[in-house]
Parts: C-alpha cells; sequence; structure tokens
C-alpha cells in the first residue's frame, strides 16, 4: 500500500500551514507495465534498502530533496530527485539482456561568465578559477553525476571549443584567437572534457555553431581533449568528411551511431562556423546529405540517433526547417532525434516509432534568461531498433549548473515536456512519461466552474491535472495560461547542495529573507522589512527579467501581509532588450495602511508595444515612523495564451469568466494511480486591482536593472 501523506498541509482559516516532514524517503519501485518490483536495492548515498513485496521502501534522508536510485538485476538503474514526505514513484525498464539506455542533456559550456559571473572584473565569484583543472571542473558536475552516471551512454551537446587560453578581460579587445566577427564567441578549458568523462558522459555531440569559436586550432585541440579522455564525437572535424563521420559506440552486442549537423552556418561572415573546402568545423546541415549519411550508418548499425542544431534562439517550437530536417533523418532510419540551439526545451514528437525532442533547452550554460532556467533529461530505451522506453526527468539552471527538481517545481518543467505538442506524452510525478504502448488509462472529470463577471477568475491547476476541453455550450469563457516565474513560492525543490530557499530572487541584504513566518502556504515566503531611518525602499525582484511579447496579456498574482505602518508598491519595469534600462513602468499600490492580514493581489495588464522583457519588483516604502515589514508568497506572471487556444497539460492556470463546464484529466499509466489523482482548480482568494501601463521617467525608479543576457 502507498500512502500519499507522510507530511501535511493543515488548512488553518483558509490557508495552508506547512507542517516538518519526517525525515525519511519513501516511495515504490514498479516495472514498466506497473507491478511492483521486490527485491531492488534503492540507495540515497546515506543509506541503502531493498523493496518490499509490494515494491515500498523507505529510506532515512538528510535533506529535503536528495538523488534516489534504484537497481535490479532483471532492470535497467533508474534515478529520481525524491523528496522528503512526499514519495517518489520509480518505474524501471525491463533488460532481458539487450536494452541500451542513453540519457540526453543540453547545451554545455565551462567559459564566458563561469570565470566572472556578474562581469565586473572581479573574480572573486567566479565558479572556476584561471587554468581550472579537472577538479575544479567536475566539482560543477558533482551533484548531478548520479543521473549522468545511470545510463549505458550519455549524450551532451557541447557547444564550446576547448582550448588552453579560454578566458580574455571583458575590457579589452577580442583576443586572435577566437572568432574575429561573430557576435558572441566563447572557449573552455581541456580539463571539462575530463570533468565530463568523470561525471558519466560517453559522447559528445560537436555540430553546433559554436565549435569553430575558437577557429581551425580549436578544433583541433578539442578533438584531442575529447580523444584524449575516450570521449566518443560526432558533427564536427578537420574536414567535412570528418564532420559527418558518424560515433559508433558499442554495449554489449548492440551498436548506435550518432551523427549531428547544424543549420547555423555562418556563412554570412568571411569565416563560416561549418566544414568545407581547405577547413574544419562543423557539419552543414542539407537534407540530401542527412538522407544519403543516416541510411548508411542505419545499414551498418543497429540503431541510429541523429541531431540537429537549429531553430531560433528561445523559440520553443522548431522550425519549419528543423521539421523538414528531423522528418527527413527519420524517413532514412534515424530512430531518435535529439535537437539543440534554442536554448529552451520545447516539446517531443512519437511518429512511427520514432522519437524526436524538438529542443533540449542548456544543461551547463551561463545565461541568464530567464526561459532558460527550466530543463530536463531525457531518457531513452532501445532494444533491436526499436524505442522501447523514453521519458524526462526536470530539471532547472541555476546559476549556470544544473540541479533536479522536485514538488510543483518538477511539474511545471513536467508540463512544458508534456504539453508542447499532442501526443502520447503524460505527467507521472513531476516527470513526462511517453506511453510508447497507447496503454494509458483514462482519468477524466466533468466540472462546473463559476468565475464571475469579466475579467473572471482565475485559478491554479494543481500537479499533473490539465483541463483537457471545455464545454462548447458553457455559456462562460475560459482562457488558458501559465506561470513564467515558476519559482513563486520560494520552496526549497531542488537536490541542491547550498539547500537555498529562494532560488532566482534577489535576496542579499538584512531587509529581504526567506522565512517560514512570510509563507502563505508550504515552507517559505519572503519578508521584506524597513525602518523610518532608511530612505531607500527594501525590493524583492527576480535576478534576471522574463522575456515577454508585445500585445500577450498577462496577470501578475501573488498573496501579501504586513506588519506595521507599510506601503506596498508593485513595479513592472518594461524592457526592449535583453540588457540595458526600461522604457516604461506599471506601478500600483497594494497594501497602504498598517497590519493587513493575508490578501491576494492581481495586476491584468497586456505587454506595451516593442517589448521584449519584463521585471518585477514589490518595493516597502520607508514608514514614517517605526518598522514596516511586509510578507510575499506564491508570486506569479501568468501569459495567457490567445483566446482560441486548445487546452493542452502545458497550462497551469485558467481564466474563467461566467460559468463553464470542463473536463478534467489526468490519465496514467498502470500502477501510478495514487500519483494521478483529479484536482478541482483552485481559485485565488478575493482581492484584486487592475492596473495600467504608466510612464515614469527612468531616473524616478532606480534599481530596475534586471539583467538579462545573449546566446
Amino acid at each position: 500500500m502507498v500512502v500519499l501523506a507522510v507530511c501535511a498541509a493543515l488548512v488553518v482559516a483558509g490557508r495552508a500551514v506547512f507542517v516538518e516532514p519526517t525525515p525519511v524517503i519513501s516511495g515504490t519501485v514498479i516495472s514498466q507495465g506497473g507491478l511492483p518490483v521486490a527485491g531492488a536495492t534503492v540507495s540515497n548515498g546515506d543509506d541503502e534498502a531493498v523493496t518490499a513485496g509490494d515494491g515500498t521502501f523507505e529510506l532515512d534522508a538528510d535533506e529535503d530533496n536528495e538523488w534516489v536510485t534504484a537497481t535490479h538485476p532483471d532492470f535497467e538503474t533508474r534515478v529520481r530527485a525524491a523528496r522528503r514526505g512526499e514519495p517518489v514513484l520509480i518505474r524501471l525498464t525491463p533488460d532481458p539482456g539487450s536494452t541500451v539506455t542513453m540519457h540526453f542533456t543540453g547545451d554545455v559550456m565551462f567559459g564566458r561568465r563561469f570565470y566572472d559571473p556578474n562581469e565586473d572584473g572581479d573574480p572573486s565569484d567566479a565558479l572556476l578559477t584561471t587554468d581550472a583543472g579537472l577538479a575544479e571542473h567536475f566539482e560543477l558536475l558533482r551533484p548531478i553525476e548520479p543521473l549522468l552516471s545511470a545510463a549505458d551512454l550519455t549524450i551532451v551537446n557541447l557547444e564550446t571549443p576547448l582550448i588552453d587560453d579560454p578566458t580574455f578581460p571583458l575590457d579589452e579587445p577580442r583576443p586572435d584567437r577566437l572568432h574575429p566577427t561573430k557576435e558572441f564567441a566563447f572557449a573552455s578549458e581541456p580539463a571539462a572534457a575530463a570533468a565530463l568523462r568523470a561525471a558519466g558522459v560517453d559522447v559528445v555531440d560537436l555540430g553546433n555553431n559554436h565549435l569553430y569559436d575558437a577557429m581551425e586550432a580549436g578544433v583541433t585541440s578539442t578533438i584531442s581533449a575529447l580523444d584524449a579522455e575516450g570521449l566518443a564525437h560526432y558533427g564536427a572535424g578537420l574536414t567535412e568528411e570528418e564532420a559527418w563521420a558518424p560515433a559508433v559506440a558499442k554495449v554489449g552486442d548492440t551498436t548506435i551511431a550518432f551523427l549531428g549537423c547544424t543549420t547555423v552556418t555562418g556563412e554570412e561572415h568571411a569565416v563560416s562556423y561549418v566544414a568545407g573546402p581547405g577547413k574544419g568545423g562543423a557539419a552543414r546541415c542539407d537534407e540530401q546529405q542527412i538522407r544519403t549519411r543516416v541510411a548508411a550508418a542505419a545499414a551498418a548499425n543497429d540503431t541510429v540517433v541523429f541531431s540537429i542544431h537549429g531553430g531560433f534562439e528561445y523559440q520553443r517550437e522548431p522550425s519549419a526547417n528543423v521539421q523538414q530536417l528531423s522528418h527527413a533523418a527519420r524517413e532514412a532510419g534515424a530512430r531518435v532525434v535529439v535537437n539543440h540551439h534554442p536554448h529552451v526545451t520545447g516539446g517531443f514528437d512519437w511518429t512511427n516509432g520514432a522519437l524526436t525532442a524538438w529542443t533540449m533547452g542548456n544543461f551547463v550554460f551561463d545565461q541568464s534568461v530567464w526561459p532558460t532556467f527550466g530543463s530536463y533529461l531525457l531518457a531513452v530505451g532501445v532494444r533491436d531498433d526499436e524505442v522501447v522506453r523514453a521519458y524526462a526527468e526536470p530539471l532547472m539552471i541555476e546559476r549556470y549548473l544544473p540541479r533536479g527538481l522536485t514538488g510543483a517545481r518538477a511539474v511545471h518543467v513536467a508540463r512544458e515536456a508534456a504539453g508542447r505538442a499532442p501526443g502520447p506524452f503524460l505527467i507521472e510525478d513531476g516527470a513526462m512519461e511517453v506511453d510508447l504502448a497507447g496503454a494509458a488509462l483514462p482519468n477524466n472529470q466533468t466540472v462546473s466552474l463559476a468565475g464571475g463577471d469579466e475579467p473572471g477568475t482565475i485559478m491554479r491547476i494543481h500537479d499533473g491535472t490539465s483541463i483537457s476541453a471545455i464545454d462548447p455550450n458553457s455559456t462562460g469563457a475560459a482562457q488558458h495560461g501559465r506561470d513564467l516565474l515558476a519559482f513563486g513560492t520560494f520552496e526549497n525543490e531542488a537536490v541542491d547542495p547550498d539547500r537555498r530557499n529562494g532560488s532566482f530572487w534577489e535576496l542579499s541584504g538584512d531587509d529581504r529573507r526567506t522565512s517560514a513566518r512570510a509563507a502563505y502556504r508550504g515552507a517559505s515566503g519572503v519578508e521584506l522589512s524597513r525602518d523610518s531611518r532608511r530612505a531607500n525602499d527594501a525590493a524583492l525582484t527576480p535576478l534576471h527579467r522574463v522575456l515577454v511579447s508585445p500585445g500577450t496579456e498577462l496577470s501578475i498574482t501573488g498573496m501579501v501581509s504586513t506588519v506595521g505602518d507599510a506601503t506596498v508598491i508593485v513595479q513592472l519595469s518594461w524592457y526592449q532588450d535583453t540588457r540595458g534600462s526600461s522604457v516604461v513602468q506599471t506601478l500600483e499600490t497594494l497594501v497602504d495602511h498598517p497590519d493587513a492580514e493575508w490578501r491576494s493581489f492581481r495586476l491584468d495588464v497586456t505587454v506595451p508595444e516593442s517589448v521584449v522583457a519584463v521585471g518585477l519588483f514589490i518595493r516597502l516604502l520607508p514608514p514614517e515612523q517605526g518598522l514596516a515589514r511586509a510578507r510575499l508568497d506564491d508570486l506569479a506572471i501568468i501569459e495567457w495564451a490567445p483566446a482560441d487556444a486548445a487546452p493542452s497539460a502545458l497550462y497551469d492556470h485558467v481564466r474563467i469568466a461566467g460559468s463553464v463546464d470542463a473536463v478534467l484529466s489526468h490519465s496514467w499509466l498502470a500502477g501510478a494511480e495514487p500519483w494521478a489523482r483529479l484536482r478541482p482548480p483552485e481559485a485565488m482568494p478575493e482581492g484584486s486591482v487592475t492596473a495600467h501601463v504608466v510612464t515614469v521617467p527612468i531616473a524616478e525608479n532606480p534599481g530596475d536593472e534586471a539583467p538579462a543576457d545573449d546566446g
């Protein structure tokens, strides 16, 4: 029997109050078909257990979130992020002796801001020192090593050359060793190859638009560094023929060929990024080349994996060109197609026995554009040239490094993987599971949702539940939305050695900190404090601005309470670029009286013309006398889909005006029923305010620099 309430949230005065979980991680290990797996060994590194006849286990746990590894001689190993008090489901892939498991990640580099994160010339906050070796590079990968090393083959997209002198002062001209005209050029140390190998990586994709950042010498040194560590590589070479040559890995009696190419060629420059007559570089994507090369690899090997580097940066949907080239690779015999370049995760396609990941996002990368923080690891099992298992484990990129996720954050990433495209993609205990056999059991319920007059009531959709249909005969209207922030609850839901709440928020100083007493629900919220002797506001803001599209409707929501004579305002700073000052602000007062109890706030806004990003600032003004405090929780920036958008697992909010009948869904595979309970959408508490864009001179609003970044 599975117990799903080891910890609980008591409801007091209409809000959830956190109860400290028991210091154990528990769960159930099941087979791919959903039967309990007895006798599996489960470990979190400090404790070990053997599953009982019903597949259950329990481990002592020191941390809130830990990696849990399940092994059994008849199954492939699986590693999952698990949380104390929230039983984890571990579904294992059977291995009759010929199954090969592969783990795919997003983009990897160890250069540029790894040596100076805030680009101020002071390396004291660096993640790597100059001339960093294996030990420093591996330390960055150590927290994710259990996941990387748990497959027969782990594959990364190495989007950097490896050279002996990768850094240079940012206030000096670009050195001759780097590409002379490319907008963004960077490099990493050769020691990165050894660190990747030590962390469990086996195969490296080089078919991208950064491999040639250090020119011909960089291609040579990169290949030498990878060869020295026994890392297979594909997608680039010193000649065009080398660039198209497959990397072949053998696991048991199975051979798997890897090929790749880039559509981002740099041919607008005098020096391109791709291999050609007399020069090396990445393989240049060409449909006929893809068909010819994949067909040859399929004839000589058991399975072919192909990678396309293409699409548009920060765009989750595949371009028409990437779709066409992926189709060509599948038709020629590629069983798995794994694509890169946009730096954000996208959806999947499962067609005629071939799996395509449209964009894998980042894995180890120094970007600070908000949409790049969500990521995942794609696990694929193949047997006799057939995909027999596929799922995605959710990750987040914090300070350029990947962390495993649990709880609501895991579900948020899983929604991205499951809901971007139609297909057999399910949310299962915070992961995305591909229902390859079409065996999912339907789990639907029709509910009536009442939202009152326009602009309607915002409701949160919990866990893996989604709205799959709206009755067209409903008298009201429903609009689907997705939280762009994802980190507005300030909970610790990451497998992170630093154990920090409030990830991705600016919390330096003693006037803004996470606190249990500031939690509206869960274990943590943020408390701002300010006394009358201070002249400036205390402000809560995300570390980085959030990308938006002009004309899009947004709702900024949250919970706020105050102590003392507090005035709290919310400011939205709108930006025309990912760097520089804002061009216009939206300002609204949330609280302007003493000792306010918890109340919700809601600002409905439309993104102004020519704006590409928004910064959120919640400000506590200095009181006239004494000390004032503001407590904040459950913050969200909800982006509303067009009114005619189809329902999808992607969406975690719905806005209801009038009354509608909606179908709630959470289909499940055998064995996962306790993790697939339907939960009705939860309406926000009353107390909203509608804001309109107000232009304010920039000089009157210092501190609106929410930095973002490039590719």
